[in-house]
C-alpha cells in the first residue's frame, strides 16, 4: 500500500512540475497575472494571422515585430483592467448586448445564426468574442475617463500642425482619365490579339474624329467602368501601371491616347483633365490634419499614461517564465 501511494504521490509530482512549467506566472499587476500559456496561446494566434495576411517575403520581420512589442502589450492590458478596478469601472450585460448588436448592424449581419457563422469562420467561439468585445469596452471607458478626447484639439493647434507638415500633404500630379478597354484573353492567340488591337485603334480614331468617347466605351469597350461611361475618377502620377501612366502624364487634356498594351488587353484613355502638384488649404484637409493629430496625441499619452500606470501599480515581471527567456 505505501508502495502504491508513493508512486501515486510520484505521478501527482510529476504532473505539478508540468503544470507549474505551463502555467508559470510571467508578469502580475495588482490581483490580475499573465500566465505562460496566456501569452504562449496569444503569440502563436497572432503568428498565424501574420502567416496568413502577410506575403512571405515580409512575414518573419512582422512576426518579429510581432513578438518584441507582444508582452508589453499584454502588460498595457493588464494595467487598464487594473485601472478599471480601482475607478469602479464594469462592463455591464445590457452594454455587451448592446455592442454585439451595433457590430451585426456594423457588418449586415441580420441573424443569430449568421452571427454564430460568421464568428466560426473567423476562428473564435462565442466565449472568446464576448470576452475580446468586453476588454475593448472596457479599455474605451477607461479611456474615456483619463485620457484627452481626439475631437478636444484645437484649430490653433491644427494651424500650426499644418504650417509646420503640410508638404507632406502635398498632392501628385493628378489627371481625371475616362478608358476604353478591349479586353484580351489569357492566353489568346496571335490573331485575336490583332482583332483586338484592330478594335482598339478603330475607337482612337473615331474619337479623335469627334465621336462621343462615352458613346465609344458602349460600343467597344469590356471594363466594369463601362457601366459609368469609361469614368475612373482622378489618378495621381505613379498609381496607375507604368505603362499607362507614362503615356497619361505626357498627353494633354481634353486628348483620346492609345491603344496602350497591358496584359489586360488594349487601353483606350480620354485625359478629361491634369492637375498639377499642389499642396490642399488648410480648410480642405482641417478634418485630416483633425485625424492624424488627434492620432499622434492619442499616441504620446497613451505611451505617458500607460507609464504612470506602471509606476502607480503593485507591478511584478518575471522574465525568466517567458519562453526562450
Amino acid at each position: 500500500m505505501k508502495r502504491v501511494i508513493a508512486i501515486v504521490a510520484l505521478i501527482l509530482a510529476g504532473a505539478a512540475a508540468r503544470a507549474e512549467v505551463v502555467e508559470a506566472v510571467v508578469a502580475r499587476v495588482g490581483d490580475r497575472i499573465i500566465t505562460r500559456s496566456q501569452y504562449v496561446a496569444r503569440l502563436a494566434d497572432g503568428l498565424r494571422e501574420i502567416q496568413r495576411n502577410s506575403p512571405p517575403a515580409q512575414a518573419a520581420e512582422r512576426g518579429k515585430q510581432f513578438r518584441d512589442a507582444l508582452f508589453n502589450e499584454m502588460l498595457s492590458e493588464l494595467l487598464i483592467k487594473d485601472r478599471a478596478d480601482r475607478l469602479g469601472l464594469t462592463v455591464t450585460a445590457q452594454e455587451l448586448d448592446d455592442a454585439i448588436a451595433r457590430l451585426m448592424e456594423q457588418y449586415a449581419i441580420e441573424t443569430e445564426e449568421a452571427f454564430e457563422e460568421s464568428l466560426r469562420s473567423s476562428g473564435l467561439t462565442r466565449s472568446e468574442m464576448e470576452l475580446r468585445l468586453r476588454d475593448t469596452l472596457l479599455t474605451n471607458k477607461v479611456f474615456g475617463r483619463e485620457l484627452r478626447s481626439r475631437g478636444e484639439i484645437s484649430d490653433r493647434e491644427l494651424r500650426q500642425r499644418y504650417e509646420a507638415e503640410k508638404e507632406t500633404y502635398r498632392l501628385p500630379e493628378r489627371a481625371r482619365l475616362r478608358e476604353l478597354v478591349v479586353v484580351v484573353p489569357p492566353g489568346a492567340d496571335l490573331a485575336t490579339r490583332v482583332r483586338a488591337r484592330a478594335e482598339a485603334e478603330e475607337a482612337v480614331t473615331r474619337a479623335r474624329g469627334g465621336e462621343s468617347f462615352q458613346a465609344l466605351v458602349t460600343e467597344y469597350s469590356d471594363s466594369p467602368s463601362k457601366e459609368n461611361g469609361g469614368d475612373i475618377g482622378t489618378v495621381g502620377k505613379g498609381e496607375l501601371l507604368a505603362a499607362l501612366d507614362r503615356v497619361v502624364f505626357d498627353t494633354p487634356a481634353g486628348e483620346t491616347t492609345g491603344p496602350i498594351e497591358t496584359q489586360a488587353g488594349f487601353h483606350v484613355l480620354l485625359v478629361e483633365a491634369r492637375l498639377p502638384s499642389e499642396i490642399p488649404s488648410f480648410d480642405q484637409i482641417k478634418e485630416t490634419l483633425r485625424r492624424d493629430a488627434g492620432e499622434d496625441a492619442f499616441q504620446r499619452d497613451y505611451r505617458t499614461y500607460i507609464e504612470r500606470l506602471r509606476n502607480e501599480a503593485y507591478v511584478q515581471v518575471f522574465e525568466e517564465n517567458l519562453p526562450g527567456a
